[in-house]
């Protein structure tokens, strides 16, 4: 075959055919940019509104997550100083001892002591308000009746004690009694 085309026309033929790709490439490769970044538009738009609206959301979410444990944090502190309160209210163990010790004290001959308790009486707090007195229940044995009822009186008049029930039930036989003291502490 015979070559027509000298060196430089085949080499400016080549330019001119590279230059025609190129001005043809890059307006499509432009299009479809174009095409895809306007594709991507709604669906970039959506997004960064779910993301504005649960950003919003999770910010409420955050305040009235950290408002619900500001108010249950003072609720514990309330509730806690309340407890401290009943308790600096209540009668200490040192207290207690000094009344149990002012019973055995009191108690005279032929009058016998099985058991202390010391608390809050079902019946008083039935009656009475959460704010009632504590009240020592002593349980015991008694040689006879007298020595009984003046045990009870002698407690009556201590000033420690606002009430001393003994009830009939424990003055019932004449000797060798059991008996029950319901014993209300003064504030």
């Amino acid at each position: 075959m015979i070559n027509l085309l000298t060196a430089t026309e085949k080499q400016k033929i080549r330019k001119e055919y590279h230059l025609l790709v190129f001005s043809m490439c890059v307006p499509t490769l432009f299009f479809v940019l174009l095409i895809a970044i306007l594709s991507f538009l709604p669906s970039f738009f959506l997004t960064t509104t779910n993301y504005r609206t649960l950003y919003a959301e999770s910010q409420s979410t955050e305040v009235v997550t950290k408002q619900s444990q500001e108010q249950e944090m003072k609720k514990t502190v309330s509730d806690t100083n309340a407890k401290i309160a009943l308790l600096k209210k209540q009668d200490t163990a040192g207290d207690v001892q000094g009344l149990f010790r002012e019973i055995l004290e009191s108690r005279p001959y032929g009058v016998y002591i099985t058991s202390f308790s010391y608390g809050a009486a079902a019946a008083v707090r039935e009656k009475q308000s959460a704010d009632t007195s504590p009240n020592i229940i002593v349980r015991g044995k008694a040689e006879n009746r007298a020595d009984l009822l003046s045990f009870a009186d002698v407690l009556r008049k201590k000033k420690s004690f606002s009430s001393v029930d003994l009830p009939i039930s424990s003055l019932i036989s004449g000797t060798n009694l059991s008996y029950v003291l319901n014993i209300v502490v003064a504030r």
